[in-house]
């Protein structure tokens, strides 16, 4: 090697580690911490900084934009500094963290009640939580992993193109803080096309369409007591559909709202309770040889579960004709359970000797389901 490439090759390295550069902040009441007041504040630290061997806090009273450029690495959080003063928050609308790929502790951006937009689309690792309020666009394109995920805002774009894993709970709900007073303004496309496992499921609010290709697992991980929850209202009817979808560790499966189907072709033996309320006409056809309790009620067209064997409780409570009375011997016949276990209630009950053809062949396909149910 010639003398030149020696001399370029050591400023090379120099250079490369010279922009590298960490910064501990100094320890105060907020332990290691940068606590920014405005955007000068923020410029300082990027100015001489890659990583932060800490964390970095808005003061209660930050004003302005928060934009973070050139930071790769937080080993602790991003957030915000609690006041004494009750009602006092940063007054930001936006949080931008453009270069930011590792954050060791949580990304906290709740209560923050003018946020509009969050943008950190080289964040792959949240280390415990990401938590963001109020915040109608949400990008975290590249986030792969983290231990609790919350967005709860009036949120109409989310970017959750990378995520595979929240190994405790999950929830998105697209309305303010996720009050069921204050409806969403728009309906969310959600897709989260990457996503494999997941402690706990909470999706809430107004959706357009629910994408979830690779969900495989809900490991039950944390104290929730909801498997799945998906409440979908004021929206289009949505398919919700797993495909990939095998085991349920814990809680329950709860569906609600506007559903145009249900779809959870991997799933034999069902050991959480099922309650499915259709707010539309719904016709249910799952494909489970076990399970523990089903309730379904609302707007229930017809049920079918071709496959089923055994099944502990069996509950219908439906606003559309069906023939109850029927329903209900089919399934005791079949399956010999006891009598205060399989109901059915419907407003418009239909007589046997009163069914119409169509109605006759769903109601047929019912009775087949719920025969097996008791298996």
């Amino acid at each position: 090697m010639s003398y030149w490439s020696v001399w370029m090759l050591l400023l090379a390295v120099v250079v490369s580690t010279a922009m590298a550069q960490i910064c501990t902040p100094e320890r105060g009441y907020e332990g290691y911490t940068y606590v920014v007041y405005d955007q000068s504040d923020v410029d300082e630290i990027t100015a001489q900084c890659t990583t932060v061997n800490g964390s970095i806090a808005m003061a209660y009273n930050y004003t302005g934009g928060f934009h973070l450029p050139n930071i790769r690495n937080v080993t602790r959080s991003i957030d915000w500094v609690q006041s004494r003063h009750f009602g006092s928050f940063p007054n930001t609308t936006s949080v931008d963290l453009p270069d930011l790929e590792f954050l060791g502790g949580s990304l906290g951006l709740n209560n923050l009640p003018i946020l509009q937009k969050v943008t950190a689309p080289k964040l792959e690792t949240v280390g415990w939580s990401a938590d963001i309020g109020y915040a109608r666009e949400v990008d975290l394109r590249s986030l792969v992993e983290s231990e609790y995920l919350q967005v709860r805002g009036n949120v109409s774009t989310l970017r959750l193109d990378s995520l595979r894993q929240v190994r405790q709970r999950m929830l998105i709900c697209n309305r303010d803080e996720c009050d069921p007073e204050k409806p969403p303004h728009d309906a969310l496309d959600l897709s989260l096309p990457s996503l494999n496992d997941v402690g706990h499921l909470y999706l809430k609010g107004r959706f357009s369409s629910l994408d979830t290709p690779k969900l495989a697992n809900i490991t039950g991980a944390g104290l929730d007591y909801y498997g799945i929850q998906v409440l979908t209202a004021g929206g289009p009817a949505i398919d919700l559909s797993f495909p990939e979808l095998k085991y349920i560790r814990s809680g329950s499966l709860s569906l609600e709202g506007n559903i145009a189907s249900i779809s959870m072709p991997n799933i034999s033996k069902l050991t959480v309770w099922l309650t499915v309320k259709a707010y539309d006409g719904l016709d249910v056809d799952l494909p489970f040889q076990e399970a523990d309790t089903i309730v379904l009620s609302g707007n229930i067209s017809s049920v079918q579960f071709p496959n089923l064997r055994s099944v502990d409780t069996f509950q219908v409570n439906t606003i559309t004709s069906l023939d109850c009375e029927s329903l209900e011997e089919t399934i005791m016949t079949a399956t010999n359970a006891s009598d205060y276990r399989i109901t059915c209630k419907a407003e418009n009950s239909s007589s046997r000797l009163g069914l119409n053809v169509g109605t006759t062949i769903a109601f047929a396909s019912a009775i087949v389901v719920v025969f097996g149910l008791a298996m």
